[in-house]
């Protein structure tokens, strides 16, 4: 085993070598600016570190000649003239994916030996899936899985129709919508004080894609999942969801409510012939769950977790995003996130290093699994982002959120961020017996005195 790893780091610096001479002899900055410091063998780093201070000072790859007059170390300099005599027959990018392919292996076999060491002896299952997933995430963290991006000459100007069909609307306001719609690959927060109504907007926003014909995941970390889909059902009917909890509904209301249902199963709308005659809301249940399966790419998919981490989302992600033409994945809420479930070293899920990093790997997520994702933060009472302002950092759009009072009946979302638009705010009507916002616009209170203040009218005719 000693002589293999001997050989195979000969191999690899050999490897480093022919790299750093291609990058060097052809000016290669594209390849230098995706190649880090620990893809390469320790014995390099001094001679990378001058040849990224060369690139952060004249914005150009040195070359050899440069090098040597900027060499102050012997060492170092008798490294570079090692590497210009080696001769190089392979292309850069191709040397560069082997180290990053070799680098990759190493990290692997080295954590999962200290986590066999240190862990595996006393963890239950759930810790020890976890404890996996989170040597995922390091590694992610260090390793460039994406290619580059395409370079200005090949790149078109447009995107392709696949893409712009994978644009989503907030589905919260009609006249917004249409001016305004997400990548799937942004991030879009929503700030909001605590009842101020950021659960609901989730619900509205994950009924509004699954009504489109896609589905949404949305992970739930307060309320557990009956409770989601009673919201989204209460949403989509217009049912009160006081009396939708408590089962007291009119002969119309449960025909909605059974009709909704059973637009979740293939097969519902026989069930739902059958439950006209009969009326027997359980029976009908019974006959959909166990005769019918879920609409298999148009689907409520609700995860509940109460000690949601990066880990458990990526997990349920991998399986479910790509068969389930998943359209929004909803995260309720983002400060409720804890990064990994092992114990922090700082001040856990509400210091606001760990917040900024959950910030920075759901949009990471968008980017990777090409879906828009949407979660609330909390803001306090000067409507900053509570714990950690720097959360908004990576998001691509953010608003706060203004209730303004119960009777009002309206819902406004103000803009404080928009990374590819104009920050446009908007007011939507809300019918809070069933939760519903929008689709209509409307005034909000300050606006309909300024309105009636003009006309003569009073604010109840507005």
């Amino acid at each position: 085993m000693w002589l293999f790893n001997l050989e195979f780091g000969r191999i690899t610096v050999n490897i480093a070598s022919a790299l750093i001479n291609k990058v060097l002899t052809l000016r290669d900055f594209q390849t230098w600016s995706v190649t880090h410091r620990h893809y390469l063998p320790a014995e390099y780093h001094a001679l990378y570190s001058v040849i990224d201070k060369h690139c952060e000072k004249f914005h150009v790859m040195p070359s050899f000649d440069d090098l040597k007059l900027e060499i102050r170390d012997s060492a170092t300099r008798e490294k570079l003239y090692a590497i210009e005599s080696v001769e190089v027959d392979a292309d850069a990018y191709m040397l560069l994916q082997y180290l990053k392919n070799e680098y990759t292996q190493k990290e692997i076999l080295n954590s999962l030996e200290d986590y066999i060491d240190n862990s595996v002896s006393f963890e239950d299952a759930q810790e020890s899936v976890d404890h996996l997933h989170q040597i995922v995430l390091d590694i992610e963290s260090k390793v460039d899985l994406e290619d580059p991006q395409e370079s200005m000459q090949r790149i078109d100007l447009f995107e392709p129709e696949e893409e712009l069909e994978k644009y989503v609307p907030l589905g919260l306001n009609a006249e917004y919508d249409l001016s305004t719609q997400f990548s799937p690959r942004d991030l879009v927060m929503v700030g909001g004080k605590r009842g101020a109504g950021k659960s609901v907007i989730c619900a509205n926003i994950a009924q509004s894609v699954f009504a489109s014909g896609k589905s949404a995941i949305y992970f739930t970390i307060e309320m557990d999942s009956r409770n989601i889909l009673q919201r989204c059902c209460s949403i989509a009917t217009g049912v009160p969801f006081n009396r939708l909890r408590t089962k007291n509904l009119s002969l119309t209301e449960w025909e909605r409510v059974a009709g909704w249902w059973a637009s979740r199963f293939t097969g519902g709308q026989e069930r739902l012939k059958e439950y006209r005659i009969d009326r027997d809301f359980a029976k009908f249940h019974s006959k959909l769950t166990n005769n019918c399966e879920l609409l298999p790419t148009q689907q409520l998919d609700v995860v509940y977790e109460p000690a949601l981490t990066l880990s458990k989302i990526r997990a349920e992600l991998d399986k479910k995003v790509r068969p389930l033409n998943v359209g929004i994945i909803v995260v309720d809420y983002i400060n409720q996130v804890k990064r990994s479930s092992l114990p922090s070293r700082t001040g856990g899920q509400y210091d606001w290093t760990e917040q900024i990093e959950v910030s920075k790997a759901l949009k990471s997520m968008a980017q990777e699994y090409e879906v828009t994702v949407f979660s609330p933060y909390q803001t306090d009472a000067s409507g900053e982002a509570r714990f950690a302002k720097g959360i908004l950092d990576a998001a691509d759009a953010a608003f706060t959120l203004e209730t303004w009072e119960h009777e009002d009946n309206c819902i406004t979302l103000n803009c404080v961020k928009m990374r590819n638009g104009a920050m446009t705010s908007f007011t939507s009507v809300v019918d809070w017996d069933s939760l519903k916002i929008g689709p209509e616009s409307a005034l909000t209170p300050q606006e309909k005195s300024d309105s009636a203040s003009k006309t003569g009218e009073s604010i109840s005719d507005l």
